[in-house]
């Protein structure tokens, strides 16, 4: 469904739509935990299943992520892998509160976890080394790819994201703008950790460098005739070549446009 504009959204903090409450996401193995604390190392603490109230449509779409995560571990996995999803650290969905949050179009995540050796924890592993940054770039392309906006630690307009990544339905799973910086700030990602474009800043301004990264990229990823932002299902492309090549941990150019 359309979302109200960001204006009325923002506009007030009550809580409007029907919603769902669950403790799955796609699957009811598939359990959400919420983070209730932090070690001293910095990761998330996240011990029990918990319950989160949201738009069944926030839902549906979040288990989509969940489902593609799964199937990225299974045949993507870290040093040739296998590992099948086991379940997702999340801090809120609807919150009375400015924002898409108080229609339940939204979801916060936290940790995403394929076993105890694979998993990615949003308060730690965005600056982290290189593989694990990967990692969270993988993520980062399969929520872009079922949700319109994602903020997190590069994309971040109000300092709040630098430990978890906000999702919402404000914007659809749309074709890509460079105008967004959720898009641009995946290009510049991918350009930095996957091209090797070590210069290029993560900042959301599509500039020279990004251009060159973006070129980089559509180079290795033999997507010359697929324009990201002509249509969805050809970002859909790229968004999936990024998460191919960030689970796996494998230069661009690694897996190509079929």
């Amino acid at each position: 469904m359309a979302f109200p504009s960001s204006g009325k959204a923002f506009a007030r903090s009550s809580c409007e739509l029907p919603d769902v409450t669950r403790d799955w996401l796609w699957a009811t193995a598939w359990k959400m935990r919420y983070r209730t604390a932090f070690t001293g190392d910095g990761f998330g603490v996240h011990p029990s299943a918990t319950s989160f109230t949201m738009h069944a449509e926030t839902h549906k779409q979040a288990g989509r992520v969940v489902r593609d995560l799964d199937a990225l571990g299974r045949t993507y996995g870290y040093n040739g892998g296998t590992w099948p999803y086991q379940w997702t650290g999340v801090a809120g969905a609807k919150v009375c509160k400015p924002g898409y949050h108080r229609y339940g179009a939204a979801i916060d995540f936290t940790h995403f976890n394929w076993g105890e050796e694979l998993f990615v924890d949003t308060a730690v592993h965005g600056k982290a080394r290189r593989y694990l940054r990967r990692r969270y770039l993988a993520v980062i392309a399969v929520c872009r790819k079922h949700f319109g906006t994602v903020l997190h630690c590069y994309n971040d307009p109000d300092g709040s994201h630098w430990n978890h990544i906000h999702v919402d339905r404000g914007r659809r799973a749309v074709a890509a703008d460079w105008d967004y910086q959720t898009d641009t700030t995946i290009i510049q990602w991918a350009a930095r950790d996957l091209a090797g474009m070590s210069k290029v800043t993560i900042d959301g301004d599509f500039g020279p460098q990004t251009k060159k990264g973006l070129e980089a990229l559509r180079k290795a990823f033999k997507t010359e005739e697929l324009d990201p932002t002509a249509s969805s299902a050809n970002y859909l492309v790229w968004l999936d070549l990024i998460a191919r090549h960030g689970m796996a941990d494998q230069d661009a150019g690694a897996y190509r446009a079929e």
